[in-house]
């Protein structure tokens, strides 16, 4: 059975609202337990009937840097995020990426100098979450690679946009953070 796109859009539109939602929710317990995977005493626990997700490839497209209030929260929520969709689709093979681009390099940059926040995305990385970064935002912005945590030139694309397309073009689903 093929989708339209208009239902395949709406499709995915609900999945990222989904997901999103669960990891408002998911930040809010790591900030009060302060570590991952502590749950603090009286919060709520949800588990939802058992899902078969199946194997997923998907592409995270990072660009913003949060608000003027707290940045810092914007990348926490990535993380909670990230990791909610990976015990989600687990044990299911899940390829994830991650391409910050613009404004959203600022999680990398917040991490260079916040150990906590550079442990978090090394257990990513251990839990097979690859990170790029878009080279033409390093040029714009003026930035050397050493400005970011854990970056070289590996995890370089040229341009985020065009690694975007490349990846749907070999079925990844798009996911805009």
């Amino acid at each position: 059975m093929t989708l339209s796109p208009r239902k395949t859009f709406l499709a995915g539109f609900a999945a990222a609202f989904v997901l999103i939602g669960t990891a408002v929710a998911g930040y809010f317990v790591y900030e009060q337990a302060g570590a991952p995977g502590v749950v603090v005493a009286g919060a709520p626990s949800f588990r939802a009937p058992s899902t078969d997700y199946g194997p997923q490839k998907v592409v995270y497209h990072v660009s913003t840097k949060g608000t003027w209030r707290d940045r810092e929260a914007e990348a926490w929520r990535l993380i909670a995020v990230i990791n909610n969709h990976i015990n989600a689709v687990e044990p299911d093979p899940l390829d994830l990426q991650i391409v910050f681009q613009g404004d959203g390099i600022d999680a990398l940059r917040r991490a260079k100098t916040n150990p906590r926040l550079a442990a978090a995305f090394d257990a990513l990385r251990k839990r097979g979450v690859k990170i790029q970064v878009c080279a033409n935002t390093l040029e714009a912005y003026k930035l050397s690679l050493e400005t970011l945590y854990n970056v070289s030139e590996v995890d370089l694309v040229q341009a985020a946009v065009a690694e975007f397309a490349r990846l749907q073009q070999r079925g990844y689903s798009y996911i805009k953070f």
